[in-house]
């Protein structure tokens, strides 16, 4: 069966058409994280991080492009959404509580009204769902970014996210004393902001880019790359720099220079020409890629289940990465892949009787 590599896509003032690479990109972040749970990769929480860039990234340019069509702004935005999001979303939630235990997903209501990211204020010794808080990350950042965007110009829209790049850090630093432990920090919509901001403002630099600023990207991005990733690595070997510390040096320099190298790389995987660009165009590249958010939802039900019968490391990241792709696979193709070919439909005729 060959893989399905071309798929409708919304209309993107940044990226007028799907990128091959950046569903590569989505795969390298996927294994970073289930590297970290499997594996216990220090730094491999940094994949959420790249998904939170490439995903203000990729819904700004969304957005703006819908904004200048004009007709349907918010409906055609969000219809995208549910339909992307909440079926996948709602079998994993099922899966989990047939599987190990309904009391998982307690307080019910903040995982019906996406704030998965505020249960340990309520709830102290969360289950196997934390990879949910980052979804309720987005789906937050989605209430109020696309406000922002239609009712600011674009050189606003810019500095406000500048704005946040420099203003979250401060917050971070703070507000750290409040918190008990760093997942207060790690979890929470405001201390993450600056990552989802920076893609945006990644997407105003590139939508109006000029040959000098692709060219500068193609040639230097990966200077900021090691520069970020290199830098965050090297902190760790001081521990008050590391994240399970709680420390104001750890939560206001830590998530910056991940922020630093996830920007970066997506700004060099947008440029470049050679070697990179054909690793993540390649078709096991991208299919990871877009089975990713799948992926993401149920890997640590398949890494609980692995862990109770395998005690080597490695062979359980093998056995994990297998499961997530046969039980995303399936939802691609028996649900998410129909779902969003159905919603592009609809969005798009709509969008062609509002243009004529």
């Amino acid at each position: 069966m060959s893989l399905p590599l071309t798929l409708p896509t919304e209309r993107s003032a940044a990226v007028p058409g799907r990128i091959a690479q950046l569903d590569g990109l989505r795969a390298i972040a996927i294994c970073a994280v289930l590297a970290a749970h499997v594996l216990q990769l220090p730094l491999g929480w940094v994949g959420v991080d790249i998904f939170f860039v490439l995903s203000g990234f990729l819904i700004t340019g969304i957005l703006l492009a819908r904004k200048r069509s004009g007709g349907g702004y918010f409906s055609y935005f969000y219809r995208r959404r549910i339909f992307r999001i909440l079926p996948a979303y709602a079998v994993s939630i099922v899966a989990g509580g047939l599987l190990f235990a309904w009391w998982f997903f307690k307080p019910w209501p903040l995982f019906v009204f996406f704030g998965m990211n505020l249960q340990p204020l309520w709830w102290p010794k969360p289950g196997i769902i934390m990879s949910f808080w980052s979804l309720a990350v987005e789906e937050q950042f989605y209430l109020v970014w696309p406000i922002v965007i239609l009712l600011v110009s674009e050189t606003l829209l810019l500095r406000v996210a500048l704005a946040a790049i420099v203003l979250t850090p401060l917050l971070r630093v703070l507000c750290t004393p409040l918190f008990p432990s760093h997942f207060y920090i790690y979890m929470l919509t405001p201390f993450r902001a600056d990552l989802l901001c920076a893609g945006a403002a990644l997407a105003l630099l590139w939508k109006d880019r000029t040959p000098r600023f692709e060219q500068l990207c193609r040639t230097r991005a990966w200077i900021g790359c090691a520069a970020g990733f290199g830098g965050l690595a090297l902190l760790q070997m001081w521990p008050v720099f590391r994240l399970f510390s709680n420390t104001r040096s750890a939560n206001g320099l830590d998530y910056s220079l991940s922020l630093v190298g996830s920007v970066s790389l997506l700004a060099w995987t947008l440029a470049d020409t050679s070697w990179l660009r054909k690793l993540l165009s390649t078709r096991p590249m991208r299919y990871i890629g877009e089975i990713s958010y799948t992926m993401y939802l149920i890997h640590l039900y398949v890494l609980v289940k692995v862990e109770a019968h395998v005690h080597s490391r490695a062979l359980q990241f093998i056995l994990v990465l297998a499961g997530t792709v046969l039980w995303a696979s399936a939802s691609w193709f028996a649900m998410e892949r129909p779902l969003i070919r159905f919603a592009a439909r609809g969005g798009h005729s709509k969008h062609a009787a509002t243009a004529t």
